[in-house]
């Protein structure tokens, strides 16, 4: 930019290439912004977990999509069950002897773990 009065002692080039790799982080950081976003918006299930009796059976009912899970409780009484879809739910608890205990409502957040014991 010689003879134009605008000389501020930086070579045109050099502002050029800094302007254009300012440019770019300011792309890449947009691109890993939205990136994050998108990858919680595609988060639509939770997790059940809990302790109970080695041997016991946790029943997992949806409410209105039809949903069924059954798991057995292992010796450790321990118990999980993961990736269930969001929504209102209804968990009993069936002993050894076959008694089943009082339905417990819950409802699943997508990313969210809910403890039942």
């Amino acid at each position: 930019m010689r003879g134009s009065g605008l000389d501020c002692g930086f070579p045109h080039q050099q502002v050029h290439d800094m302007t254009r790799k300012f440019q770019t982080f300011i792309a890449a950081a947009a691109f890993l912004v939205g990136a994050s976003g998108l990858a919680q918006a595609q988060s639509t299930s939770g997790n059940i977990q809990g302790q109970a009796s080695a041997g016991e059976k946790i029943v997992v009912d949806g409410v209105a999509s039809g949903y069924h899970r059954e798991v057995t409780v292992e010796k450790d009484g321990k118990f999980s069950i993961r990736r269930i879809p969001t929504g209102n739910y209804v968990v009993t608890r069936t002993r050894a002897d076959g008694t089943a205990g009082a339905p417990k409502p819950i409802q699943i957040h997508a990313g969210v773990t809910v403890r039942v014991d």
